[in-house]
């Protein structure tokens, strides 16, 4: 575990149940049932995330809270719409008033015109629900997660891991396992035993505080190193909890595949934020009437008194916020979705930008990068980029993150593809192998 303690001055006192779906028609029905047979647990949530079967019916026949997405949107997004539904619930609950709400005890008197007594809101903020994330097909299991919850209730961790029992039919190879549990100690000092479980308890402190998520498989390894740095007590804890493992066949391998890309997506993220910026532009040159001349000191026959002292006074405040804002316009010009930091605008100092931009638009990708990937992408030859994603045998636009995970592999050169893969692929698929083949290598 972790050595930091807990930081919230008061610990919460019940939790809600968040369980990201898909097509888990014939196991999400006793997972909900032993998800609320876990004291403490007062609230459960499913988020079908694209479902195309019943998975949404049977969680409501079991009267848990559902939220749907009606397009597949990733395991992250899914923990976010969860931890959101929570949310809305605790302010509503507040709101009527509470579970404990009396009309004798805490509401208005009745006035003519209203329909009834309306509930006092009591002012004070109550302690949040910690969330437990759950997987939906872990069926009666789920039962196991109370010493996760009486880690986060009683004990005072922040973010308590499952450790779980070796899985029935697991086949994995550990090549995203290891990657994981590399990258988190060299972000944070803290080795990780299962760096990929799923199966977490985070009071809400914790969970805004590791906000943003990374996309997609690299949320575990994103909110253990978010927590860490930022001071939370990260604790592992033995349960005995089972799912259906990963198979060793193709759909198992490209599965493994996409984690691990995510993952790698998540730990540059991580490096990117980081990274120290390269050294800072030049200033801008100082207009000739604000340039300062004093003789020079009386006494120095070394020099002619004639002579005199060129000082270039320091740029204000003023003056370099207004820079950096022009330059910060500038950037705004290339494709990219969100605003430059501080940080990544001094980092682009040096580069040109014009000559930038040409090199992001001809990689062809759907959608705009995000200011630290392009930080990222003016150290790489892009016009070799560029080549690869255009003789790779995709079908069909790369996205932006595609193009970032395929250029910090690019001396890695082409994948093997595997012969049950009919081509031509899909761009997730492509980037899959590229991370995978790139790992693998790695490893040997």
């Amino acid at each position: 575990m972790s050595t930091a303690g807990p930081l919230t001055t008061h610990r919460p006192e019940r939790v809600a149940v968040v369980i990201p779906a898909k097509n888990e028609a014939e196991r999400i029905g006793p997972t909900i049932e032993a998800a609320r047979r876990i004291a403490g647990v007062d609230l459960v949530v499913v988020v079908d995330d694209g479902s195309t079967d019943a998975t949404s019916a049977i969680a409501m026949g079991r009267d848990a809270l559902v939220v749907r997405h009606k397009t597949n949107r990733g395991k992250a997004a899914a923990m976010a719409t969860g931890a959101q539904m929570v949310a809305i619930r605790e302010d509503a609950d507040r709101a009527d008033g509470g579970a404990s709400f009396s009309e004798e005890l805490h509401a208005e008197p009745r006035v003519p015109g209203h329909t009834g007594p309306l509930p006092v809101i009591d002012a004070s903020e109550p302690v949040p629900r910690a969330l437990l994330f759950l997987d939906a097909d872990m069926g009666e299991s789920a039962l196991a997660a109370q010493p996760l919850v009486d880690a986060v209730l009683e004990e005072g961790v922040d973010m308590a891991i499952a450790l779980l029992p070796p899985q029935d039919g697991a086949a994995g190879m550990g090549i995203v396992v290891r990657t994981a549990r590399r990258g988190i100690l060299r972000a944070t000092g803290w080795e990780a035993t299962q760096p990929l479980s799923g199966t977490r308890c985070i009071t809400r402190e914790t969970w805004e505080a590791c906000q943003p998520l990374a996309p997609g498989w690299g949320v575990e390894t994103s909110l253990t190193i978010d927590a860490l740095t930022a001071g939370f007590w990260v604790k592992e804890i033995p349960a005995d909890l089972h799912h259906r493992a990963t198979g060793k066949d193709l759909r198992g391998q490209l599965h493994r595949a996409a984690q691990l890309r995510d993952v790698v997506r998540a730990l540059a993220r991580t490096r990117h934020l980081a990274a120290e910026p390269p050294s800072s532009p030049s200033p801008e040159p100082v207009p000739e009437d604000e340039v300062q001349k004093a003789p020079l000191p009386a006494g120095d026959d070394d020099h002619d008194e004639a002579k005199v002292w060129t000082v270039v006074p320091e740029p204000s405040a003023d003056a370099a916020a207004e820079t950096a804002e022009r330059r910060r316009a500038t950037l705004a010009d290339l494709p990219v979705d969100g605003e430059f930091s501080d940080a990544e605008t001094r980092a682009l100092g040096d580069v040109d930008i014009d000559e930038l931009d040409t090199q992001l638009r001809d990689l062809g990708v759907d959608g705009g990068f995000a200011p630290d990937d392009i930080v990222y992408l003016a150290s790489i030859d892009l016009p070799t980029l560029a080549e690869r994603l255009r003789t790779a045998p995709v079908e069909g636009a790369f996205t932006a993150q595609n193009a970032v995970i395929i250029a910090s592999h690019l001396d890695s050169g082409e994948p093997e593809i595997p012969a049950q893969l009919a081509l031509p692929l899909s761009p997730e698929e492509y980037t899959s192998l590229v991370v995978h083949a790139a790992v693998e290598a790695e490893n040997s």
